[in-house]
């Protein structure tokens, strides 16, 4: 049964294996916060990576028995980073987590290509799961963090990672929108183009167990109404599960107006690596980081097998 709430990704995740975080340059409260309440719901155990007095201040600041999790001593921020990396790759650790180390170190340490956590020859995108207000379901969307422009190549590996998640929240064939701006196809433009072509992949099978449509506007993608009256006749239009956009501007911007004006609540990860990478904000609250635990632990692999 498909979930329609972000709190129900705990639930769902419960049901499962516990897992294993690992935190790189764990300072902040709410990684800390969000990997107390991971252990509390049994969710997962958590190993705490960066300087082990600032850890244990923030734990006795915060009332948290700081024995619960395995703490790591590196106070320096770029190795913090490599060792919770390092701990993915000995299988010691099954979903690395961003602490306060900065996004441009957290990827260095997961795209070195000796000591990375990257699939060969994968596309590296974000994913991100957000519970809107007005929105009827749960709407997975991408790349808003990595690819300015992506080809088409890399638009194929983005839906497939959106149709993935999908499927990991219980949806048995989601509806992915490939998003232009405007539903009418046009041969000139690429973004029309290369969504004509990947919605024609998945009538064919291509891509399996989805619904695929595109071109289509992102109101036609949502809005039922505008469906209506374009007359626009259509498995996915009005009622999209996943939207994969042209450029990184679009889906960044759409992401930020999710998060500041709608107040919608997220959860996000990067699709390409070998393990389940968690990429929140700094800022990010404890809520949001622990929503991305539970994806983690939804599509993270099985530690028992």
């Amino acid at each position: 049964m498909a979930i329609k709430k972000l709190d129900d990704l705990i639930e769902l995740a419960k049901k499962r294996a516990k897992k294993r975080v690992v935190i790189a340059y764990a300072h902040d409260d709410n990684s800390i916060l969000s990997a107390q309440e991971a252990y509390k719901l049994g969710l997962a155990d958590a190993t705490l990576i960066g300087d082990e007095k600032i850890i244990k201040q923030a734990c006795k600041k915060n009332k948290i028995d700081y024995k619960k999790f395995k703490i790591i001593h590196e106070p320096d921020e770029l190795k913090s980073g490599m060792k919770a990396v390092e701990l993915i790759r000995k299988k010691k650790a099954d979903i690395l987590m961003k602490g306060l180390i900065s996004s441009d170190n957290y990827i260095k340490c997961i795209i070195d290509k000796k000591n990375g956590l990257m699939r060969p020859n994968a596309v590296l995108a974000h994913v991100a799961i957000f519970e809107i207000p007005t929105y009827h379901k749960l709407l997975i969307i991408s790349d808003a963090a990595f690819i300015p422009l992506p080809t088409i190549q890399q638009k194929i590996a983005i839906t497939n990672y959106l149709v993935y998640t999908a499927h990991n929240l219980g949806i048995k064939i989601p509806k992915v929108a490939i998003l232009s701006f405007t539903e009418k196809s046009n041969p000139l433009i690429d973004s029309s183009a290369d969504a004509a072509i990947i919605a024609k992949m998945g009538d064919r099978g291509q891509i399996k167990d989805a619904y695929i449509d595109g071109p289509l506007a992102l109101d036609v993608a949502i809005d039922p109404d505008s469906v209506m009256v374009k007359g626009i006749i259509s498995n996915v239009a009005g009622d999209a599960d996943c939207l994969v956009f042209p450029q990184l501007e679009a889906s960044n911007i759409f992401y930020k107006t999710l998060t500041k004006l709608m107040h919608a609540e997220a959860a996000s990860y990067i699709a390409g690596t070998i393990a389940p990478a968690m990429l929140s904000s700094r800022g990010d609250s404890e809520k949001t980081k622990l929503y991305s635990i539970a994806v983690g632990c939804l599509i993270a692999t099985d530690p028992n097998k």
